[in-house]
């Protein structure tokens, strides 16, 4: 019944870690502590509710596989390409001075280097997942301090493997520097044989079965590159963790690392909360009590200590002080992979049973604090007038200077790259509207990138999706072009949920809506709409012009609307785009004038993109094309513009 009761204990962790998870969020405490504090509830020394914790620890460690595979899939190449200057110098000063303190610190207290560097690796680390869940939350991520700090994470990030390949050097119980050379170079063999391999294979066995769209087996293959990768890191004698994460890179140039994240999320969350709690049940609450004088000071030159060393990284790198001491602030905490660390130090001897009590109780107070000191960052930063002098001193640039390239902005999100879909891309291109499309089909996503456009592959209806790939949140429009109705109300459902102001157009298949309405999301009928198109091209045949065309159109929808049935249009679409055509008359502005004089564009703001005549179409007519009678110009811009387009033709004359 040993399954029973595992079962058993997995239930306590969850029931307790549901309860303390809610009642610290309601102090605005985030749920990695939570986990660790219902660790030190039903661990050891708590209330030892608990029994098989050996079995929770091997949960735990597929826990921190699946975080390594995750922070994998955070490392292409082209994504590090934009911040490997925060990466590489600010990520390296921040873990080497912290080193280098913790050193100097060892070595004036008389304990030995080996141990003072091993502390000094325990304090470099910082909480991934609580900053980033932090910065996201205030959206502050692409913000100057953010993108270092998020720099700096991933450096950290990198650096777990190198430190826990020199704990057994730092111990004395390797075989001396040549032993952990060797160790390095057997890794750096296999990781660069494995990505060499994989990224050949790897891509094309993900794009054959996305094609079958089947996301159980999507979510298998995923699952099965990173055992596979694991497997053989362990079989040489690496750790699984360290597979996980190459297994994670290697996904990570592919069109498919956004949904592969998005899939693995729910597994990764599940089995990390259980490595959290592992960690807490190490916890022992009376170490608070019994040594509250090492745990406080510990806690302060760990918190203290690192902002400081983390600030001067940041100024070290010219960034304002003001950015420089907001960052500071935000790396201030322990990491949670300084507990992998720790349980390994404390094997080899590098630090005793009593001083990992006392680091662990440390390092959760650290954790606690960190969403707090991060909410007040800004008043702790107006105290940067202090370090003016250093500023000169290390010529550091301005706050406009420190700015980078924003993420995109003010565009539309396109979901569904159908015949509809790339239709839209390729009108939104036309008229320059910033704009990224989205879809969960390869093929539709190699053709419309073949077309030149902006496209990823992921479900937009996943969190994941909306919020790092799509960034809807800085979206003007969210257009769901999907061809399943409910895979489109569900992902205009999630959508709503996170930006209850952003516009959003739902394609229908028909008039009549599937399910309730949705607050501030308009549903396009796809057959009254077609309906629309036709009659356009219909009466087009009979030589109508875009005024003529549009009159007819306004007249129709307007019969509709008195018959009291429900007209689902794009005009939130049309208010970002249009495209119409009008007549050069005699006797009208245009006639006779040039493009350039004829004044149009700074009377309206719209532009002629083409001029059609008996000889054929002209696009894009240069400033020096005179328009003739009997031509037809096409005019692009906002519905409001082409209103005065008509109006200011028509209301001038000869």
């Amino acid at each position: 019944m040993h399954g029973l009761d595992f079962l058993s204990d997995l239930a306590v962790i969850f029931l307790v870690a549901i309860a303390v998870v809610i009642a610290l969020g309601r102090l605005g405490i985030p749920p990695v502590v939570g986990f660790l504090v219902a660790g030190a509830v039903v661990g050891p020394g708590g209330l030892a509710l608990v029994g098989d914790t050996a079995q929770v620890e091997v949960f735990a460690e597929v826990g921190v596989a699946l975080l390594l595979f995750t922070i994998g899939l955070e490392f292409s190449l082209a994504r590090l390409r934009h911040i490997a200057r925060y990466v590489v110098i600010g990520g390296g000063l921040q873990v080497l001075l912290t080193v280098l303190a913790a050193g100097i610190g060892a070595a004036a207290l008389g304990v030995r280097p080996g141990v003072g560097v091993f502390w000094g690796y325990l304090a470099a680390l910082s909480s991934t997942a609580i900053v980033l869940r932090a910065l996201a939350d205030r959206e502050e991520t692409a913000a100057p301090h953010g993108r270092f700090i998020v720099g700096v994470l991933i450096f950290q990030d990198l650096c777990i493997v190198a430190m826990m390949l020199t704990l057994p050097m730092l111990a004395g119980t390797a075989g001396g520097v040549e032993a952990v050379v060797f160790t390095m170079a057997k890794a750096a063999a296999v990781v660069v044989g494995t990505l060499v391999l994989a990224r050949k294979g790897v891509p094309a066995l993900l794009e054959r079965v996305a094609a079958t769209n089947r996301r159980e087996l999507f979510l298998l293959a995923v699952l099965s590159v990173a055992i596979v990768v694991a497997g053989i890191t362990s079989s040489v004698g690496l750790s699984l963790a360290l597979g996980a994460f190459l297994a994670g890179m290697v996904i990570a140039d592919t069109d498919f690392v956004h949904q592969a994240e998005n899939d693995v999320a729910p597994f990764r969350d599940t089995f990390a909360s259980l490595f959290f709690v592992s960690i807490g049940m190490l916890l022992d609450p009376r170490v608070l009590m019994d040594s509250p004088m090492p745990v406080l000071g510990i806690f302060l030159v760990l918190v203290l200590g690192k902002f400081i060393l983390a600030t001067l990284a940041a100024m070290f790198m010219r960034f304002p002080a003001r950015v420089a001491i907001t960052a500071g602030v935000g790396l201030a905490q322990v990491g949670e992979f300084s507990f992998v660390l720790l349980g390994s130090g404390q094997e080899l001897g590098l630090i005793t049973a009593e001083g990992a009590r006392v680091f662990l109780a440390s390092s959760v107070l650290s954790m606690i604090v960190a969403p707090l000191a991060m909410a007040s960052s800004p008043r702790i930063a107006a105290g940067a007038a202090l370090l003016r002098p250093l500023e000169r001193l290390l010529a550091v640039r301005r706050p406009a200077d420190a700015e980078e390239a924003m993420p995109l902005v003010g565009h539309v999100v396109v979901a569904g790259l159908g015949a509809g879909g790339q239709f839209l891309l390729q009108a939104l291109h036309a008229a320059r509207v910033p704009y990224v499309g989205i879809d969960l089909d390869p093929e539709a996503i190699d053709e419309a990138r073949s077309a030149g456009h902006p496209v990823q592959y992921g479900d937009i209806a996943s969190v994941e999706v909306l919020t790092r790939v799509a960034h809807v949140g800085g979206a003007r429009l969210l257009v769901l072009m999907l061809s399943d109705a409910q895979s489109g109300r569900r992902a205009a459902m999630a959508a709503r949920r996170l930006y209850p102001e952003l516009p959003i157009l739902v394609r229908s298949h028909r008039l009549r809506r599937v399910g309730a309405p949705i607050p501030g999301v308009e549903f396009v009928a796809e057959d009254y709409e077609t309906a629309v198109e036709i009659a356009e091209r219909a009466l087009r045949r009979f030589g109508a012009t875009g005024d003529a065309v549009r009159a007819a159109i306004a007249a129709s929808r307007a019969a509709r609307d008195s018959d009291g049935k429900p007209v689902i249009g794009a005009s939130a679409l049309m208010e970002a785009l249009a495209l119409d055509s009008f007549a050069v008359e005699d006797g009208g502005r245009l006639a006779g004038r040039t493009v350039a004089a004829c004044g149009l564009r700074e009377e309206t703001g719209a532009t002629i993109v083409a001029v059609a005549r008996d000889q054929g179409v002209v696009t894009n007519p240069g400033p020096t094309h005179v328009l003739e009678v009997g031509e037809t110009i096409f005019v692009i811009g906002t519905a409001a513009q082409l209103d005065r387009v008509g109006e200011w033709m028509r209301g001038v004359a000869a």
